[in-house]
């Protein structure tokens, strides 16, 4: 990719969330899909003129105006057969800035807004994550298809689902008062964290990281910190929870791709300086009284990164926090990590027994992972031939090449020491 691809490509990302809120404000929700193609179409200029022309003095203002300009035109198309939609045109087109440095002010927290528009109540949840990253954070329809793990064609229905429900409630973007941040704030905070979630560990294609995913959560968390509304200690512990994650990043791949295990990890090549920014995050989050599960998740990750090495974990501490959560915010994952974490706390037969309760539903949620923390507490409780049956399992039901590199790499080791040269039925 040539760097002047990589330039245009960074300011769309950048810049597509204000594009889209600030011509959304003024021509509506109901043309939003005329507004995408436009902010689409910009893009597809900038890529053709800016590596030969060169960069515009002002990037952003030049992808406004020409996104703002191919929506207008469209509008007009469309208003031919029409006098009503030839007036709303008109008065979109005196009522336009010239230039988006003219709406900075005005447009304060619209991006924000559209976000939240994102996250309507009425919109299914599974189409508000695809809608978020779609119209506020630019992903193509491929991108997002493969950080939620689907079909193109799936996401197209997802969005499609999202667009008419809009539509049908006839929502507009609004300022953010006490009641709309008090009824979707949640729900926004969780669509952010589902999107990050799906690029630190996506579990089906060749990469098991999305880093621009992960980097994309972040940027609508810090939104949510900064807005006065929806400054509330929760989105200071989601913030927070993202950064200490994120700083963790760079060593949960090897040089070949393959997952590293949290035990293998060189904490000396961590990013401290995100770690230290989330500590600050997490001093902000400890007003009010809400315990959200940001707040004991953040505290989870806080035990594992103050540990110098993985032998020096609190284990004990993680445990309490774990069964906290799971009193509070039960899941399927809290409940294996619970027993992962029991396992050392206390000792493996522990933490096996945890994980032979989990029921037939659980175990299918969280395959293969359920089977790699079988083979890992088995391996270490000595039963070296069941641990072998169990990375087999995981090995079978794996979803993506870094997950097999992982399993096949410790099935190596594990028939070395069960003394074991085949697993049926693994090629």
């Amino acid at each position: 990719m040539s760097s002047a691809t990589q330039l245009v490509e960074h300011f769309f990302r950048h810049e597509h969330g204000r594009i889209i809120a600030a011509l959304t404000s003024r021509m509506g929700t109901f043309n939003l899909q005329i507004i995408e193609d436009a902010v689409q179409t910009a893009m597809s200029r900038a890529l053709s003129t800016w590596p030969r022309r060169g960069l515009p003095d002002n990037p952003s203002a030049w992808l406004y105006r020409c996104a703002a300009n191919e929506a207008l035109d469209s509008l007009r198309h469309q208003a031919m057969a029409s006098r009503k939609l030839a007036l709303q045109a008109e008065s979109v087109t005196t009522n336009l800035p010239d230039e988006i440095s003219e709406i900075d002010e005005s447009v304060g927290d619209e991006t924000l807004r559209l976000l939240f528009l994102c996250c309507h109540d009425s919109i299914p949840a599974e189409s508000r994550v695809a809608f978020a990253l779609r119209i506020v954070g630019g992903f193509s329809i491929s991108e997002i298809a493969a950080g939620l793990l689907t079909t193109p064609a799936n996401i197209e229905k997802r969005l499609t689902r999202a667009k008419c429900k809009l539509q049908e409630l006839r929502e507009e973007l609004v300022e953010l008062n006490n009641q709309a941040v008090a009824q979707r704030l949640e729900s926004v905070q969780a669509t952010i964290y589902l999107i990050f979630n799906e690029g630190y560990a996506a579990s089906s294609g060749d990469s098991p990281i999305r880093q621009d995913l992960c980097e994309e959560a972040i940027r609508l968390s810090r939104m949510l910190t900064v807005h006065p509304l929806c400054a509330q200690p929760t989105s200071s512990a989601l913030l927070s929870l993202l950064l200490l994650h994120s700083a963790r990043m760079s060593e949960r791949l090897d040089s070949s791709g393959s997952i590293t295990l949290l035990a293998d990890q060189d904490r000396s090549h961590w990013n401290w300086h995100r770690v230290r920014e989330a500590m600050d995050w997490m001093e902000h989050s400890a007003s009010g009284d809400r315990l959200s599960r940001y707040h004991i998740e953040c505290a989870i990750a806080w035990e594992h990164c103050r540990a110098r090495e993985f032998a020096d974990t609190d284990w004990s501490i993680i445990v309490r926090l774990y069964r906290s959560l799971q009193e509070r915010f039960a899941s399927p994952a809290v409940r294996l990590n619970l027993a992962i974490a029991v396992s050392y706390a206390e000792n493996v037969k522990a933490g096996l027994a945890l994980l032979l309760q989990l029921s037939d539903q659980d175990r299918r949620v969280l395959r293969p992972w359920w089977d790699c923390a079988m083979a890992q507490l088995l391996a270490r409780d000595q039963q070296s031939q069941a641990a072998v049956s169990h990375w087999c399992d995981a090995l079978a039901l794996a979803t993506n090449s870094a997950q097999r590199a992982l399993i096949e790499a410790q099935l190596k080791i594990q028939r070395n020491t069960a003394g074991v040269n085949v697993c049926e039925g693994i090629e």
